[in-house]
This record gives structure tokens, C-alpha cells and sequence, in this order.
């Protein structure tokens, strides 16, 4: 063979040579490339199944200082519910309706929402509503009735005793149960008339 030949053989070992070499080294970068991805591909699920984890806990109802409070007493001894709306205390803000219930297991909870909660008890006593009107000794008493039933003196009336008609001062001898303050106002209004 002549050194011509064998240049020429040389130049075509070599450059079959390089494609091969090439080829393995551009199947190589495929391969990792593939493995690359695959790794991308796991991270956007992680990245997605932490954002609907975090989704679905930014949307878990939670009080706010904004949030309407009422309180809903039952009282079962009178068959009485008695209401109050208050601030939100601060201990409440931010709670979640299992956090809220956990917290307050003396009460239920009637409704729950970032603009309202309501919360109910039955207590078994009666109400401070309850007021008994009585004479004693000549005079008008007011009593305002307990939980318990027990009488507070709440006032003496101006109402002059005396000059009330018999079947009024038997009335009031027996006494008169009163439920609420408008009640008890329209009844000493129609003793002083």
C-alpha cells in the first residue's frame, strides 16, 4: 500500500471514529438530560401538590378582628334567650372553627364564618329579666329575680299604696311576675295612672 492509501484510510478511521465517539457523547447528554427533566418534572408535581395543600389551608375559614360575636344564653328554667353581640375577644381571632370549638367546649357553636360567629349555651337557671312587683308594709316594692330565684331589691315605688283601689292592693299583696324591663315599666305606669 502506498502512503496515500493509508493516509486516506487513516483520515476515514479517524472520522468515523469521531461520529462514533460524538454519538456516544451526545447519547450521554440525552440520557442525563431525560433524567434532568424527569427530576423538573417530580419537583413541579411536589411544587404543585404543595401549592393545592396550601391552597386548600388559605381557604380554611378563620375569625377576624372584623368578625360580628354573639353570645346566645338559654335558659331553661324560663324558657328564656337572652342574646348579646360583642367585639371578638383578641384570644378569638384567627381561630378556626375546630380550633374555636376545642377552645370553648362549654358552648356550641350555632354559626361560624369570617364575617359571624355565634355561640349557645343552656344554662339551667332563669334569666336576669325576671322582676317581681310586690306590696309590703304600705309600700310598692321592685325586686329584679336571680338565676337562682332569689329576689334583689331593685327599687321602692312612688306609688301611694294607700290610695289604690282593693282589688290592686290584692293584686300586689299576692305580687305580680314581670318578664323584661319594658313589661315591668308598663305595668308601674298603669298603677300610677
Amino acid at each position: 500500500m502506498n502512503k496515500r492509501a493509508i493516509f486516506i484510510l487513516g483520515l476515514v478511521t479517524l472520522f468515523f471514529a469521531s461520529v462514533y465517539v460524538g454519538a456516544k457523547i451526545e447519547g450521554s447528554r440525552k440520557t442525563n438530560s431525560l433524567a434532568d427533566d424527569i427530576g423538573l418534572i417530580e419537583e413541579k408535581q411536589n411544587v404543585i401538590v404543595n401549592e393545592v395543600s396550601l391552597s386548600i389551608n388559605a381557604n380554611e375559614e378563620k375569625t377576624t378582628p372584623n368578625t360580628k360575636f354573639v353570645l346566645k344564653k338559654i335558659y331553661t328554667h324560663c324558657n328564656h334567650v337572652v342574646t348579646d353581640e360583642a367585639e371578638l375577644p383578641e384570644e378569638m381571632v384567627n381561630l378556626t372553627e375546630e380550633e374555636l370549638a376545642s377552645k370553648y367546649t362549654n358552648w356550641e357553636i350555632e354559626e361560624f364564618s369570617k364575617d359571624k360567629v355565634v355561640l349557645s349555651k343552656k344554662i339551667d337557671k332563669y334569666c336576669s329579666e325576671h322582676y317581681l312587683i310586690i306590696a309590703e308594709n304600705n309600700e310598692i316594692l321592685i325586686y329584679n329575680l336571680d338565676e337562682e330565684g332569689s329576689k334583689n331589691l331593685k327599687e321602692k315605688c312612688d306609688i301611694a299604696y294607700e290610695y289604690l283601689p282593693e282589688t290592686d292592693k290584692i293584686i300586689l299583696q299576692n305580687g305580680i311576675y314581670v318578664y323584661g324591663i319594658q313589661e315591668l315599666n308598663k305595668i308601674k305606669e298603669d298603677f300610677e295612672s
